[in-house]
């Protein structure tokens, strides 16, 4: 199994679970992935560490109840206790961060990679004799190296630049793509095709539909996946029941009682994208995430939707799972401004 799939489980299993186990089970698989995310945080204060090291012992308090579902297994079977060495060694976090710095720096995941594309890939081109091995992959890298210092030397000896530049303060304004990518372009943006670098993060919030609170940002296509549809069709297309009872008394809320725009034709997008803010840095602004909702067909039984973490106008949060993207059609009578935007229908 690969960190990425790792990283999926863990955005997933706290809601996969909820309803199917027992409260105390989902508090310490809740408790774990909580010290996961914390422990891999780029900036440690003595409070954040603090609070790594309660969500472990929030852990322990009810790992106990795993082993009563037996739910805690290995490579050879069922386990009926908790002496794993990886699991002992989390104990070590809160007393390593302070003399060794941030835990992520250790990661496995890059070397990972590496093992891929320089030894794994490359193997496949060679004479595949390991005797030989070790030495043509330290020889290609060698070179590879070498090409790249050469690269970037003639790079600057032709612009006549220096790598001695000021560094300004990224956080005065939102960072919005690679800081190499975005010297190179500063620097000489006409060579800019000769260099890779990621795509610039887009800022939805300059044209998007932001929240109330502004923390968050939504962007939709202007066409739409399907157009004109009775709220009757959706109802019955998504497999929906409370749908067209719930629209309704949501337009009489939004507009007035007996309002016209009851009965409507909607057009119903299949995902949007959604961006946050950096929770650490409020300034530097995240790549978006795309969020689906498709309806039920032959490859999903029931449908394609992603789950989402809300916050209500008390403050609370809650998990819900979206089913559907809609809006009003814009064809006939002009809308209010309440329901000329897009709505999503979520189920908790």
């Amino acid at each position: 199994m690969t960190s990425w799939k790792h990283r999926e489980i863990q955005c997933t299993i706290v809601p996969t679970i909820a309803g199917v186990v027992d409260a105390n089970f989902i508090c310490a698989v809740h408790a774990l992935i909580d010290f996961i995310y914390q422990a891999q945080s780029p900036t440690f204060t003595p409070l954040s560490i603090a609070a790594m090291d309660a969500s472990l012992q929030e852990f322990h308090r009810f790992k106990g109840l795993i082993t009563l579902a037996e739910a805690c297994r290995g490579a050879s079977g069922l386990i009926d206790h908790f002496q794993i060495p990886k699991l002992e060694l989390l104990t070590s976090f809160s007393r390593a961060i302070p003399n060794l710095g941030d835990i992520i720096q250790y990661t496995a995941d890059v070397s990972e990679c590496m093992l891929i594309t320089h030894c794994k890939t490359p193997f496949e081109h060679t004479s595949h004799q390991r005797t030989t091995f070790t030495q043509q992959i330290i020889h290609f890298l060698d070179q590879e190296d070498t090409a790249r210092q050469f690269d970037l030397y003639s790079f600057l000896c032709s612009t006549n630049s220096s790598l001695n530049n000021l560094i300004l303060n990224e956080f005065d304004e939102v960072v919005d793509m690679d800081p190499a990518f975005a010297w190179i372009t500063c620097v000489t943006p006409e060579d800019l095709s000769c260099f890779k670098g990621p795509q610039p993060v887009c800022n939805h919030f300059l044209k998007g539909l932001l929240s109330d609170d502004s923390v968050a940002a939504f962007h939709i296509t202007v066409s739409s996946d399907l157009a004109d549809k009775t709220p009757t069709f959706l109802t019955q297309h998504y497999v929906l029941p409370d749908f067209s009872q719930q629209l309704c008394s949501f337009i009489e809320c939004v507009d007035r009682v007996g309002s016209h725009f009851q009965n409507h034709l909607l057009r119903v997008w299949f995902k949007f994208c959604l961006q946050l803010h950096s929770s650490l840095h409020p300034l530097l602004m995240m790549p978006s995430q795309q969020v689906q909702a498709y309806p039920p067909s032959d490859t999903h039984r029931l449908g394609n939707c992603d789950v989402v973490l809300l916050r209500t106008q008390s403050g609370d949060n809650i998990i819900a799972q979206v089913w559907m993207i809609f809006g009003l059609s814009m064809r006939g009578t002009r809308l209010p401004p309440a329901l000329a935007q897009p709505f999503i229908y979520v189920q908790p």
